[in-house]
């Protein structure tokens, strides 16, 4: 485990028992509302079911429902008022009053459709931006919390379960 990660968050990249999937959102123009993307970018080829909503996570709801995932973990930008790159589970009670990117429709309406149609636990990890300004590239404190993520999920993914 990374020490940029805490116990939780570690346990939440974790691949669940049955079909589990991790969703990224963001906008890379917006520099660290990019962190999901990138994520999702760097974990593509891995054993990891995984799925970048980008800028529209409205339109993967019916993919995700087809799916059927026992366990949705969401990663995106999230200004949860912590020091940058922090990165923390947040109870989904707490969403709708966290500023979770640049999203039209708020992620907990969104994982709520989703949840409804597959009764899928929904783990939410917010990763605290530096600044989501137009621009392309991550800070260097998200940077370094996006590749413990990554890590933290191929190590994960390749031990058998």
């Amino acid at each position: 485990m990374s020490n940029l990660l805490t116990a939780e968050v570690s346990d939440a990249l974790k691949p669940s028992s049955g079909s589990g999937l991790i969703l990224t959102a963001g906008n890379p123009f917006r520099r660290d509302d990019g962190v999901g993307p990138y994520i999702a970018s760097r974990l593509q080829g891995s054993s990891a079911k995984i799925i970048d909503a980008g800028l529209t996570p409205e339109n993967i709801i019916d993919e995700v429902i087809g799916l059927k995932p026992d366990r949705m973990t969401v990663i995106d930008a999230a200004d949860f008022g912590g020091y940058p790159g922090e990165v923390k589970v947040i109870p989904e009670d707490l969403i709708a009053e966290t500023s979770l990117s640049t999203h039209e429709i708020p992620m907990n309406v969104i994982t709520k459709i989703i949840s409804d149609g597959t009764q899928a636990e929904v783990v939410f990890i917010g990763i605290q931006p530096q600044t989501v300004a137009l621009g392309e590239g991550l800070s260097e404190r998200v940077q370094a919390s996006a590749e413990a993520i990554i890590q933290t999920v191929l190590q994960a993914y390749s031990k058998p379960r």
